[in-house]
Protein backbone atom coordinates (compact mmCIF):
# COMPACT_ATOMS: atom_id res chain seq x y z
CA UNK A 1 0.00 0.00 0.00
CA UNK A 2 1.40 3.37 -1.02
CA UNK A 3 0.43 6.41 1.00
CA UNK A 4 0.86 9.89 -0.29
CA UNK A 5 0.97 12.83 2.04
CA UNK A 6 -0.09 16.38 1.55
CA UNK A 7 1.79 19.52 2.36
CA UNK A 8 1.12 21.61 5.41
CA UNK A 9 1.75 25.32 5.64
CA UNK A 10 1.87 26.90 9.07
CA UNK A 11 1.73 30.65 9.39
CA UNK A 12 2.47 32.49 12.57
CA UNK A 13 1.34 36.04 13.12
CA UNK A 14 2.68 38.13 15.95
CA UNK A 15 0.81 41.31 16.73
CA UNK A 16 2.15 44.03 18.94
CA UNK A 17 -0.69 45.88 20.55
CA UNK A 18 -0.22 48.99 22.58
CA UNK A 19 -2.80 49.81 25.24
CA UNK A 20 -3.10 53.46 26.21
CA UNK A 21 -4.22 54.07 29.78
CA UNK A 22 -5.35 57.13 31.69
CA UNK A 23 -4.00 58.37 35.04
CA UNK A 24 -5.92 55.68 36.98
CA UNK A 25 -4.52 52.92 34.72
CA UNK A 26 -7.89 52.43 32.96
CA UNK A 27 -7.64 51.59 29.26
CA UNK A 28 -8.80 54.32 26.90
CA UNK A 29 -11.28 53.10 24.29
CA UNK A 30 -10.30 54.02 20.76
CA UNK A 31 -13.66 53.17 19.20
CA UNK A 32 -16.82 51.26 19.97
CA UNK A 33 -18.33 49.08 17.27
CA UNK A 34 -22.05 48.49 17.70
CA UNK A 35 -23.69 45.49 16.07
CA UNK A 36 -26.44 46.07 13.53
CA UNK A 37 -29.73 44.84 14.97
CA UNK A 38 -32.12 43.43 12.39
CA UNK A 39 -35.03 42.63 14.71
CA UNK A 40 -36.01 41.60 18.23
CA UNK A 41 -37.94 38.78 19.84
CA UNK A 42 -39.22 39.26 23.39
CA UNK A 43 -40.62 36.45 25.53
CA UNK A 44 -42.52 37.93 28.48
CA UNK A 45 -45.10 37.20 31.11
CA UNK A 46 -48.28 38.89 29.93
CA UNK A 47 -47.10 38.73 26.32
CA UNK A 48 -50.58 37.61 25.27
CA UNK A 49 -52.13 40.86 26.59
CA UNK A 50 -52.45 43.44 23.78
CA UNK A 51 -51.70 46.44 26.04
CA UNK A 52 -48.62 44.84 27.59
CA UNK A 53 -47.46 43.72 24.16
CA UNK A 54 -47.81 47.26 22.79
CA UNK A 55 -45.90 48.74 25.74
CA UNK A 56 -43.06 46.23 25.31
CA UNK A 57 -42.85 46.89 21.56
CA UNK A 58 -42.73 50.66 22.16
CA UNK A 59 -40.03 50.28 24.82
CA UNK A 60 -37.84 48.05 22.65
CA UNK A 61 -38.31 50.40 19.70
CA UNK A 62 -37.28 53.40 21.81
CA UNK A 63 -34.13 51.70 23.10
CA UNK A 64 -32.97 50.03 19.89
CA UNK A 65 -34.32 52.33 17.20
CA UNK A 66 -35.96 49.36 15.48
CA UNK A 67 -39.20 49.83 13.57
CA UNK A 68 -42.13 48.36 15.47
CA UNK A 69 -42.86 45.82 12.72
CA UNK A 70 -39.43 44.26 13.37
CA UNK A 71 -40.25 43.50 17.03
CA UNK A 72 -42.21 40.42 18.06
CA UNK A 73 -43.53 39.76 21.57
CA UNK A 74 -44.60 36.29 22.66
CA UNK A 75 -46.19 34.88 25.81
CA UNK A 76 -43.82 33.18 28.22
CA UNK A 77 -44.96 29.63 28.84
CA UNK A 78 -44.03 27.55 31.84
Amino acid sequence: MIQTGGTRTIESVDENKEIIVDAENNPITERVIMPKIEGAIVIAEGGENAMIKTNIVQAVSAVTGLATHKIQVFKMSN
